[in-house]
Parts: C-alpha cells; sequence; structure tokens
C-alpha cells in the first residue's frame, strides 16, 4: 500500500539524516569536511525507496532458498466485509496528492530557473582583480549556471575593499569548484520527487549549510583571518537579495550562527569521546535503516492483481511479479534421485534452479539455468528431473502463460521430512490485502523439533510479497503441528522450507 511505503520511506529517511548528523559531528571533531554525509542521505533517501521494488524484481535473491519440492499451503480467505475498502481510497487520495504537489515543486523550480536565466542575462559581464565575473544591480553574491557556472556579483560589492572582496570572490569560486551547483539543483529535484518527505527537507537544508561550511574552510584555509571573514559575512547577509537555488557567501541569515560558530576552533576538551560517540551513533543509525524491517518494507514487493494481461515483448516468458497467479508445482511430480555418492558421503545440499514454466504447466528443458548449487551432482540430479515434472501454469486475466520460474530444491539425508498435520495452523488472511485484492506469497525457513511444533525463535523469512502476509504466517506457526522428521528410526530436529501462498480463488 501507498501509506505504508512512503511511512517506511520516511522512517528510512529519518534514521539516514541521524546517521548522517552523527557523521558530521565526527568529522568536524576530526577538522574534515562535512558535506560528504549529508549528499550520502540525500541520494539514498531519493533512489533507494524509489527504486528498490525495481531492483528487488529484476535481481533474484540468493536468500530464496527453499524446499520447493514440497507442496503450498493455499490460503483462502473467509467472507470479509467489504469495508476495509478505504485503504484502497486512501493510496488513491495519497497518489494524487503526491502527483498535485510534484507538479507545484516542478513548476516552482521551472520558475525559478527562468528567473536566474533572466538575472543572467540582464548582467554585464566584468573581470574583477583578475577574475571574470557578471555584474548585477543587487543579486549576489552568488554563482548562476550549472553546466558553465559564473559568479555574480551585486555592484555594491564593488565598492569593497580589495582584501574583502578576495574572499568574496574565492568563497564563490569554491563553490564553482565543488560542483556545488550541481548539488543545489539536484536536490531541488529530489525535493520535487518526493515532496511529503519531510525528512528529506531538513537532510536538503544540512546538506546547503555543510556547502557553505565547507566552502568557508577552504577559503580560511590560505585566506587567514577568521574574524574579518565573519563580518564579511554579516555585512553581505544584511545586504544581499536571496536568489532561489544558487549557492550564496550567505544564502540564508539563519545559517550564519552555524557557520560562523563552524568557524571557530574546535575545543580539545573531550573531543575524542563526542567522536567517538558520534561514530557509534552513526553506525546504529546506518544499520538501522538498512535493516530488513525499514529498507524492505521500503520497496514493497506486494502488487494488485491486473484486470488485464500485462504487455511483455512477444515470445518473451513474465516474471512472477506480472501474473495473477504464479506457477506452482504439482505435488508428486519429478521424480528427483538423490546421487549416489553424495548419499554414501553423507552430503547435503541444495540447487537454486531457473528456468521456464509453459502454458501447458511443463517445464522447458532447455531454459535450465543454475542460480546457485552446493555440488554438481546435485545440479545434474535437478536437470534430469525437470522433464518429469508438471506446474499448475501461470495465469493473466484467467489466460494460461508462460512463466520465468525460480525454484530451489533442497537434498536432505532424513529418513523422514517432517509433515503438517491437517487443519493445525489458524492462518488468516489480512484484511487489508483482502479488501485491496491483493495476493501474494511468504516463504519462511523455521525448524521443527522432535514434537512436531516449531522451534521458538527458529523462523527466518526468506522472501515475503508483503510485511503483512508474513505477520499472518508469524502469528499462525506457534499453532501449527508437524509429524517430526524422522532419520534411522529416531524423531529429529528438520529445518523446513515451506511456502505460504495467499490466494483470492478457491480451487
Amino acid at each position: 500500500m501507498i501509506a505504508a511505503w512512503m511511512l517506511s520511506a520516511v522512517v528510512f529517511t529519518t534514521l539516514l539524516g541521524i546517521a548522517a548528523h552523527a557523521a558530521e559531528v565526527a568529522l568536524r571533531g576530526m577538522r574534515r569536511p562535512t558535506r560528504l554525509p549529508w549528499l550520502v542521505a540525500l541520494g539514498a533517501s531519493v533512489t533507494w525507496p524509489l527504486g528498490a521494488p525495481f531492483v528487488r524484481r529484476l535481481i533474484p535473491s540468493d536468500a530464496a532458498m527453499t524446499a520447493a519440492t514440497l507442496p503450498s499451503i493455499q490460503v483462502v480467505p473467509d467472507q470479509l466485509p467489504d469495508a476495509f475498502a478505504w485503504t484502497a481510497r486512501l493510496d488513491m487520495l495519497l497518489l494524487a496528492m503526491w502527483i498535485v504537489a510534484s507538479a507545484i515543486m516542478i513548476i516552482r523550480l521551472v520558475r525559478a530557473l527562468m528567473h536566474l536565466t533572466r538575472i543572467r542575462r540582464a548582467s554585464r559581464p566584468d573581470v574583477v582583480d583578475g577574475v571574470r565575473v557578471l555584474v548585477s544591480h543587487d543579486v549576489g553574491p552568488a554563482v548562476v549556471g550549472v553546466v558553465q557556472p559564473s559568479v555574480l556579483l551585486p555592484e555594491a560589492l564593488l565598492d569593497l575593499d580589495a582584501p574583502l572582496r578576495r574572499l568574496v570572490l574565492r568563497h564563490e569560486e569554491e563553490h564553482c569548484r565543488a560542483g556545488d551547483p550541481w548539488v543545489v539543483i539536484g536536490s531541488a529535484i529530489a525535493l520535487a520527487l518526493v515532496p511529503w518527505n519531510a525528512p528529506l527537507w531538513w537532510i536538503v537544508r544540512r546538506a546547503r549549510v555543510a556547502l557553505e561550511v565547507d566552502c568557508d574552510a577552504r577559503v580560511l584555509a590560505t585566506e587567514p583571518g577568521t574574524a574579518q571573514y565573519g563580518k564579511l559575512l554579516l555585512l553581505i547577509s544584511q545586504r544581499q537579495s536571496v536568489t532561489p537555488f544558487a549557492p550564496m557567501l550567505a544564502a540564508s541569515s539563519s545559517h550564519l550562527e552555524r557557520r560562523i560558530t563552524a568557524m571557530l576552533p574546535v575545543r580539545s576538551t573531550r573531543r575524542r569521546t563526542r567522536i567517538a560517540v558520534a561514530l557509534v551513533a552513526m553506525t546504529v543509525a546506518g544499520i538501522a535503516a538498512c535493516s530488513s524491517r525499514i529498507a524492505d518494507v521500503a520497496s514493497p514487493t506486494a502488487s494488485v492483481a491486473p484486470k488485464s494481461p500485462t504487455m511483455v515483448p512477444a515470445g518473451q516468458p513474465y516474471f512472477e511479479f506480472q501474473v495473477e497467479k504464479a506457477a506452482i508445482q504439482v505435488p508428486g511430480t519429478g521424480n528427483i534421485r538423490y546421487p549416489d555418492a553424495l548419499r554414501l558421503a553423507d552430503v547435503q545440499g541444495e540447487v537454486l534452479a531457473q528456468f521456464v514454466v509453459d502454458e501447458n504447466g511443463v517445464a522447458e528443458p532447455e531454459s535450465y539455468k543454475v542460480l546457485k548449487s552446493d555440488h554438481q551432482l546435485f545440479s545434474n540430479a535437478v536437470e534430469l528431473a525437470l522433464p518429469n515434472m508438471r506446474f499448475a501454469p501461470a495465469e493473466i486475466g484467467g489466460k494460461k502463460v508462460r512463466q520465468l520460474v525460480q525454484q530451489p530444491f533442497t537434498f536432505s539425508l532424513s529418513n523422514k521430512d517432517a509433515q503438517q498435520i491437517p487443519g493445525t495452523g489458524n492462518l488468516r488472511y489480512p484484511v487489508a490485502l483482502r479488501s485491496a485484492n491483493v495476493q501474494g506469497e511468504v516463504l519462511a525457513q523455521f525448524v521443527v523439533d522432535v514434537n512436531g511444533e516449531v522451534l521458538p525463535g527458529s523462523l527466518r523469512v526468506l522472501r515475503s510479497s508483503h510485511q503483512l502476509f508474513t505477520d499472518a504466517v508469524v502469528a499462525a506457526l506457534p499453532s501449527i503441528r508437524f509429524e517430526p522428521a524422522e532419520k534411522n528410526g529416531n524423531k529429529v530436529r528438520q529445518l523446513i522450507t515451506r511456502p505460504f501462498t495467499f490466494s483470492l480463488s478457491r480451487e
């Protein structure tokens, strides 16, 4: 759902902002430039939530190793009321508000760029203290232009003493050398793409301050005179006109205190302790942002079944996320023989195979590809059994289609695998997903103990179409009972991998 995705993106961005702030504190203590953490946070806050859904769908996950030869558990929802359709309406409302806000931001950005273009054309070229500049009536100092940036000075600054004027020119030249105009226009585009992401606005603001602080530091490294430079900032902030989306010597008076504070010497008292604490905070926030609970939710894979067939190039198979109903192997088909040499050597393993299942539910042998294998003999055994496997073919709009399938096969030496006792486990279809017509699957791995119960704490979700499906499986597992696995006549614990399929059609 869009609402859940937006919330997770906000949390993801907030954690990145905390990590960037902690990194800035550490870098400032080490007297290093502070712009990089904010630029990384800015880029990741936009690219990961927007791009992750496509990356996760197109790139197979090595974690999806599973004993897919076990039959799927088909979960058919109860007849639930349609009163929960408000979730779908909420998504549509949020999407509409997003489009309107982005349109307003894009219009604002275009108008600002046009305004800068008019200022640049109206300014006269000149050479001041050996530097080519544009002289305007009252705008600047600033850098205008992105591909070919130019220093823009107001006429009033031409009357400054040569040393002060040199500081102004040096500051703006540093902006050009560092490529800051690209960062400014990039941050404006980022805000236009996701204007609802409030933490991103804060990150953009702090990134702009970091650009100015680093620029100040580079100027003072070659032009000593902190007190004189600080007074110059105050002077210019009182006289200049604000130009949107252009780096300025004093772009905002609200930044002056932070910039002047950054120019002061760093106190050595407990400096190492502050740096260490900041590095720890940065690491914790970064790990939290990249955790599966945040990053995975920020790239939702659940999809609403399309009303009409998804268009793909002629002759090409569909991917799993493009179909309404994925291809599922028919239990009991495909006699996979355990390699004798590996059985005698007590070797177990897994094979993750990729192949195409056609409209008749038959695997195409020529499409067989091994993505991951623990032994070549295991790969050969799967390839030999593939022509005998049968599948319930994938469907779109009631029409059977070809699908590219990724299927794991587990080779285990247990004499008897754990089998679920029918009727156990109260697996409920999530109400919100049912009302939104969302189907999906959860690939779960867990340990079944000698009593036929799921071992607490052993659950691992290998793949999930939606977090709500995952929550449903987690809630149902404690009530599921199994006939425990056996080896040599003794009951043993077994690690099993089982798919739970949530389907909206009774079969």
